[in-house]
């Protein structure tokens, strides 16, 4: 019987508690930014920090996950940042480039475009489901987008599950996050913000890895048909 998405799903889950001190680093890393914000007063290294996350961080555990998968778990983080980096950081910059030109435009515009924003990254988060797992697994860049848009547009049905679970952080986040700004609720304020953060990126990750187990096995098929 042929494995559905959901089934990837728990295969990542099963990926991620084999191998999860990546993550629990992440978490950590996570706290440079999250206590000194916590306090209202955001030092520099933690106004750049988020950056580094996304820029640095990130690639080298989506790498380690990929490496892991694809049975190299012996590659150093060097070895993996020489490999991915350039190519996740160009991606990337392509990928984010709308989010970055409609936020430019309501800049100059002086017009509040929040929704505008927050439809376009989901938006993009969704077609994004097996960009970067192609990016990783073919070691390319620009053509990774097209064909992870084409691997996700051919195969929506199948796909379903991993578009839910990736729009999920997002809704319950509107749903039930609640702003704080008084000095006694910064407390609850720091503990809601890490704990969606690392909601968020938990989901993003199982995300990532399952797209992964899927790509690298239809991959596999098709390089045997094409043998």
């Amino acid at each position: 019987m042929t494995k559905g998405a959901t089934n990837y799903l728990f295969d990542a889950i099963e990926v991620l508690r084999a191998n999860v001190t990546p993550l629990f680093l992440l978490g950590l890393i996570g706290l440079l930014f999250y206590v000194p914000s916590s306090s209202g007063e955001l030092s520099g290294f933690a106004l750049f920090l988020p950056m580094i996350v996304l820029f640095i961080v990130y690639p080298l555990i989506y790498g380690r996950y990929t490496e892991i998968i694809q049975g190299n778990a012996e590659v150093s983080y060097s070895q993996i940042f020489n490999k991915h980096w350039f190519n996740f950081f160009v991606v990337s910059i392509v990928v984010g480039s709308p989010v970055l030109l409609v936020t430019f435009l309501g800049f100059l515009l002086g017009k509040h475009i929040v929704a505008t924003k927050t439809l376009l990254s989901l938006l993009i988060d969704v077609l994004s489901i097996y960009i970067f797992p192609l990016v990783f697994l073919l070691s390319e860049r620009v053509s990774c987008i097209s064909l992870g848009i084409k691997c996700l547009l051919g195969n929506f049905k199948f796909s379903i599950p991993l578009v839910v679970l990736t729009l999920m952080p997002s809704i319950l986040d509107l749903l039930i996050r609640n702003p704080f700004t008084t000095s006694d609720e910064r407390i609850t304020a720091f503990f809601t913000n890490y704990f969606f953060w690392l909601f968020g990126i938990l989901f993003d990750f199982v995300i990532f890895i399952a797209s992964t187990l899927i790509l690298k096995e239809k991959l596999s098929i098709t390089n045997k048909n094409q043998g």
